[in-house]
């Protein structure tokens, strides 16, 4: 009898150890699979974020392009009107720049002297005497009197703040009834290239100031080494050519003939623009 007790004790104490261990290792093996998936997740995790990161990184560098490459891109992107263009900080593709014009205009024009000299001229000068464009020199300058000093604005194409290409565009559209391209990368392509040291009044001078952009700033000749611009720190100017600034920074001129002026008329004839500027 007690063998018999024996016996049974060690049996039940047998499945009860086989019982303890079965879940035992039941609960190691999920332990495992558990720290498997957490391995994993990990794992995934950190790809997604690289996988983030890279198209981040990527987004970052196309905005960059639009950034520096097309302002009309970049405000599109960022829902920027033409009027809200000169009031973000982003970098201007136009224009001089304010610090290095202080530093090197050193040539400057006085306005009233300037004034009373050109308008003596004009009323000297024969009320039909043309450009090479076909456009009336008195026209031109009394645009440019009219302007001087409306303070300069990235975008801007009114009197309340003008960029250089707009000015140029402004003037072109008022006295010749034509609308030039809206920007002076553009307007480098119009018309015939004239020499420094040929140039006349009214071809187009170009000049290099932005590091992003070749051409990125245009005026107006008068002559003698004269010539009427948008300036990014005077607004409406005039400035001269012999000024370390300008002279270094020169890069080309054009001279608009009646033949393209004809060509622009036509294309806005075509399109229905009226050739007014606002």
């Amino acid at each position: 009898m007690k063998a018999l007790i024996h016996v049974l004790c060690a049996a039940v104490a047998f499945v009860a150890v086989d019982m303890w261990k079965a879940p035992a290792a039941f609960a190691v093996q999920q332990l495992k699979k558990a720290s498997q998936w957490v391995s994993k997740a990990k794992k995934k995790k950190a790809r997604s974020h690289r996988h983030s990161a890279r198209r981040e990184q990527l987004r970052e560098q196309a905005l960059e392009v639009l950034r520096t490459q097309s302002h009309a891109l970049w405000d599109m992107v960022n829902g920027v009107s033409a009027t809200e263009t000169s009031m973000t900080a982003e970098p201007v593709l136009e224009g001089e720049d304010p610090e290095e014009l202080a530093q090197e205009d050193d040539v400057p024009v006085d306005m009233e002297t300037f004034r009373r000299l050109w308008l003596s001229y004009m009323e000297g000068s024969a009320a039909d005497e043309l450009t090479a464009a076909g456009v009336s020199k008195r026209a031109i300058m009394d645009f440019i009197l009219d302007w001087l000093g409306t303070p300069y604005r990235f975008g801007g194409t009114s009197a309340s703040g003008i960029d250089c290409s707009g000015f140029i565009r402004r003037l072109f559209a008022e006295v010749a009834q034509v609308w030039l391209p809206r920007t002076a990368a553009v307007q480098y392509t119009l018309g015939v290239p004239v020499a420094r040291e040929e140039l006349q009044f009214g071809d187009l001078v170009f000049f290099h100031t932005r590091r992003h952009a070749y051409i990125s700033h245009v005026g107006i000749y008068l002559g003698d080494d004269l010539f009427a611009h948008a300036s990014s720190r005077n607004g409406v100017t005039i400035s001269s050519l012999r000024s370390t600034y300008y002279s270094k920074r020169f890069i080309g001129a054009r001279r608009l003939t009646e033949r393209v002026l004809q060509q622009l008329a036509a294309v806005e004839t075509a399109s229905g623009k009226v050739g007014v500027a606002d």
